[in-house]
């Protein structure tokens, strides 16, 4: 039995016969085509046998090489079939956020992502915390930074415009200038001020407060009928929307702040991720 001949010799020799001409074979390969000329001459070395004849400066198979190239074909494109079955190895995408972003906007539409690109994981590291991608183990981060003192590398997902929330029965009971409301404050940035503002709205700082450490946890106050929550429309869209919560007054207002992406990893994986973050983050759930 004859030795088979180096698989790459075969893959050259069928491109080559494929286009009949050594330079569109070399562009398919990726290689010059004098690297094309050296390993055809390298198989006929191999099996001792001319492949090609030169015609008016085109290839033409010589009657060994018509057999070589049918079958060659044929093997190439099986073994090209059985490679596409293979399964592929399940890729992480890791990502930093924020607890509420995570709960409220990230989780919901996840399995979207997952339908897209099966073979991806996502790996979610929700932390109030602002972690260091140069230090910690992570492709991706979703930060919250005021507009204009981020970097070129932040990649803008959507601002943090607010609007006033609450379920439907706390909706029917309170005044139309929120006179008798229970404001849900987020005590680390507390945008109650600035909202009140912009609806042309006094007497909020005669009102009933109560503050928490996380956002996450004024909303789902907000949802157990407690008072009124400001929150940022992405956040809490999917509440809106099955009606657990309602708006009050006028359109959001912006805050001066919004959410961006900081990416480390460059990774096909990883692009795919925040490519599928910012089309996520242009929809608007109706």
């Amino acid at each position: 039995m004859k030795r088979l001949p180096p698989l790459n010799f075969v893959r050259v020799f069928e491109c080559s016969a494929r286009h009949g001409n050594l330079h569109r074979a070399a562009e398919e390969l990726g290689v010059t085509p004098g690297a094309v000329s050296q390993q055809i001459r390298s198989l006929e070395a191999n099996l001792g046998l001319p492949l090609f004849e030169r015609v008016h400066k085109k290839l033409r198979l010589t009657t060994a090489g018509q057999q070589l190239y049918t079958t060659s074909a044929q093997v190439l494109q099986l073994l090209q079939e059985t490679v596409d079955r293979l399964p592929t190895p399940r890729q992480m995408v890791r990502i930093t956020a924020a607890p509420t972003l995570c709960t409220r906007w990230l989780v919901p539409r996840l399995s979207g992502f997952y339908e897209r690109h099966p073979n991806v994981g996502v790996l979610i590291d929700a932390s109030a915390h602002y972690i260091n991608l140069a230090e910690e183990p992570f492709d991706v981060a979703i930060r919250h930074g005021r507009d204009g003192a981020v970097s070129a590398q932040h990649v803008p997902l959507f601002p943090d415009a607010v609007v006033a929330v609450c379920i439907p029965s706390v909706a029917a009971s309170i005044a139309p200038d929120l006179g008798n409301a229970k404001l849900l404050c987020f005590a680390p940035q507390d945008h109650w001020p600035c909202w009140f503002n912009r609806q042309g709205i006094g007497g909020y700082n005669k009102l009933d407060h109560v503050s928490f450490s996380h956002l996450m946890l004024a909303l789902d106050a907000a949802i157990a009928g407690q008072g009124v929550a400001l929150s940022a429309l992405k956040l809490v869209e999917h509440d809106l929307k099955q009606r657990r919560l309602v708006r009050l007054l006028g359109d959001p207002v912006a805050t001066g702040y919004s959410y961006y992406i900081v990416v480390r990893s460059e990774e096909r994986h990883v692009k795919a991720f925040t490519d599928w973050l910012v089309e996520e983050a242009s929809k608007t759930l109706s």
